[in-house]
């Protein structure tokens, strides 16, 4: 590699390739979520079923916020940017409780998804979240179906039954889920493969340090005993604080977890390092996948600027070339812009919104341009006329 221009160069290329480079270069290739016969080629080999775990409860246990588990599932299974969502379930009412999504229990079935990573290896993972749903009435948790247990333990399972459930897709889907995407849960249930152990490394209101630690400490002992991979993902590394991050590392090197926990450092707003902390729990499932290279959050977070930076200045070039009547409309243009992999690759990266927003600033641009250069020629006509009108002007000075 000649320093950093080559990479700038693959990607490039890469983004030119199609929608298999263009989801590669985004962090990981879907061909499409929860339907392995969607692949051209042949499905990959065994499925591997992945059950996200962190810090859960109310805001006595969790602090303010969540430590990210959602985003993060949300992240890896939807990547384009149009299909992610910030904000996520944690206290319901007493019927979203009881709808079909949620179906009594105390976890989330994302779906399934199937990634190519960098080196071309195919992934078929499942993905669960492991919760704890509060009622918004008694701000107590909700009475689950079947035998009750401290999250502690609950969170270990690695047997998933739940008749009927429906996979999650957002917030906004409880109460209407006829109006989204109804696809159920595997009615013989499921059998989890790894776990990822979630750890929060930004400050968050009402939440101590030690509080974080400690729990994630009896999270970690309690999964080692599945004798499944577990790999400690730390979250929100956007925004993260390095002290938060050299206490995550100094548990792992606890007498108890030392060299048994492998630890990923990722951002789910940021889309960095998710896809990887997947790929690497179904690697440690089946040693025959190949192995992931663990790269710093600092390296992975330069690569996607420049990947960002890429798909940016090949859209607006487009947009450039493409858009040259301030009087064009969003919806003309989307159209004409669709069959265009520059425009397709943007919108899996930033979304519709981004892309609209580019385009208004790009025609009140022309529209400026446009009257600059009409007062211009005005002013470069105003001698002739007054010179029209008025033909004895220079005289007058003279007298």
């Amino acid at each position: 590699m000649e320093g950093g221009r080559s990479k700038l160069e693959s990607w490039s290329h890469t983004l030119g390739a199609g929608s298999r480079g263009v989801m590669r270069a985004a962090g990981g290739l879907t061909l499409r979520r929860g339907e392995a016969s969607a692949s051209p080629g042949p499905v990959p080999g065994k499925m591997v079923t992945i059950s996200v775990v962190g810090l859960s409860g109310g805001e006595k246990e969790k602090g303010s916020m969540g430590v990210g588990k959602s985003c993060l599932c949300n992240r890896f299974v939807a990547p384009l940017a149009d299909d992610y969502h910030i904000d996520h379930i944690s206290v319901l009412s007493q019927s979203d409780f009881s709808g079909r999504v949620v179906n009594n229990d105390h976890f989330l079935y994302w779906g399934d998804v199937i990634k190519t990573n960098e080196d071309g290896t195919d992934f078929h993972i499942q993905v669960i979240e492991q919760t704890e749903f509060i009622d918004d009435a008694s701000f107590q948790p909700f009475r689950a179906s079947g035998k009750q247990e401290p999250y502690v333990r609950r969170c270990a399972s690695t047997r998933i039954v739940s008749a009927e459930k429906l996979m999650y897709i957002c917030k906004n889907q409880l109460g209407l889920e006829k109006e989204f995407e109804e696809r159920l849960m595997p009615g013989n249930g499921l059998n989890v493969d790894g776990f990822i152990c979630v750890f929060d490394v930004s400050l968050v209101p009402n939440r101590t340090l030690e509080k974080e630690v400690e729990t994630t400490a009896q999270l970690l002992l309690s999964l080692l005993r599945t004798k499944k991979p577990v790999v400690l993902v730390t979250t929100k590394n956007d925004e993260g604080n390095d002290i938060f991050v050299r206490e995550a590392e100094r548990l792992l090197n606890r007498k108890e977890f030392r060299g048994l926990i492998p630890m990923v450092e990722t951002s789910s707003h940021e889309n960095i390092n998710v896809d990887n902390a997947f790929f690497l729990v179904a690697t440690l499932v089946d040693r025959t996948r190949g192995r992931v290279r663990l790269v710093s959050y600092s390296e992975a977070s330069r690569s996607r600027r420049d990947l960002l930076e890429i798909a940016n200045d090949q859209f607006a070039r487009l947009v450039r070339q493409e858009v040259t009547d301030y009087g064009a409309t969003w919806t003309v243009v989307a159209k004409k812009l669709a069959p265009s992999q520059e425009f397709q690759n943007f919108l899996h990266i930033f979304g519709i919104e981004a892309a609209q927003r580019m385009f208004k600033r790009h025609v009140k641009k022309l529209k400026d341009n446009y009257l600059s250069e009409k007062v211009a020629r005005y002013l470069d006509l105003l001698p002739e006329v007054l010179h029209e009108l008025f033909p004895d002007i220079a005289s007058l000075g003279e007298e």
